[in-house]
């Protein structure tokens, strides 16, 4: 359930179609996000959730850094809780060819998963290669792999650009089930939704797009997603209000604290 972190909110300059790069001006940034219950289907046994989140996004020298660390406690029908904190790091180049990272996943003070590798891209949108360290395992990327930064990059350069669906082969690191083929679709939202993503957090007004993602392994290309996420994009890739949506039951995710990060100097 935890791929989502590593694909909130990133960018990079990538090659949108077989034109010129389109370069978009995407804000580093640093923000706190608040987890609760969404809804739940009858068969589900979650009654109750709760977690925070705290997210980085940066421009460095050479390419762009996400971490992510989230605690979520879920509270079920028999009056029993699990207590789950994961944290993920990555770092992805500016021209999209190379990915680093490294996860964990703890549960109820327990280490379940932990995951470290890197990835590279021969050419961008050419078939290149992942090698997880831990666990050890080599995956094979297809033509057309992009990484979950430019994967970003290119939902909003499409959205920008009028369009309103994009399917994509993403490897996000997240997961030994990598890549997974995403298919987004995605519109504009009107300005009053706009001004109020905006004006609680004293950021400049921006254009802003509903998105909808949803998440299908490569390997087992089923009828029905693993994973679907909703949420709301600004150009400048920040985003206020999630939904991610599991087997059973869904959880919202609210931006409650933002602050943006200075530009590097390199």
């Amino acid at each position: 359930m935890w791929r989502f972190f590593s694909f909130m909110i990133a960018a990079v300059l990538v090659t949108v179609t077989a034109g010129a790069p389109l370069a978009l001006d995407l804000q580093s940034h640093r923000a706190v996000y608040r987890m609760v219950l969404a809804g739940a289907a009858r068969s589900s046994e979650v009654v109750s959730a709760n977690g925070i989140m705290t997210y980085r996004f940066a421009r460095g020298c050479d390419g762009w850094t996400v971490e992510n660390r989230t605690f979520l406690r879920l509270l079920y029908d028999n009056d029993t809780q699990s207590d789950t904190l994961w944290s993920f790091v990555s770092w992805e180049a500016f021209d999209g060819g190379k990915f680093r990272f490294h996860g964990r996943y703890d549960q109820d003070g327990k280490t379940i998963e932990k995951l470290d590798g890197e990835a590279e891209i021969k050419k961008h949108g050419h078939a290149g290669t992942a090698r997880f360290l831990q666990p050890e395992k080599v995956i094979s990327l297809p033509d057309g792999t992009v990484f979950p930064t430019a994967h970003i990059r290119e939902v909003i350069a499409a959205a920008q650009a009028g369009k309103h669906n994009l399917n994509r082969i993403v490897f996000d690191g997240a997961s030994v089930d990598n890549p997974y083929v995403v298919n987004a679709l995605f519109g504009p939202l009107p300005a009053a939704d706009a001004d109020a993503l905006a004006k609680p957090f004293t950021l400049p007004p921006q254009p802003v797009w509903w998105t909808r993602m949803a998440f299908f392994p490569i390997a087992d290309r089923g009828a029905e997603p693993e994973f679907e996420m909703g949420a709301r994009y600004r150009a400048d890739g920040i985003a206020d209000a999630i939904l991610q949506h599991f087997d059973t039951f869904s959880l919202d995710v609210k931006l409650r604290e933002i602050e943006l990060l200075p530009a590097p100097d390199c």
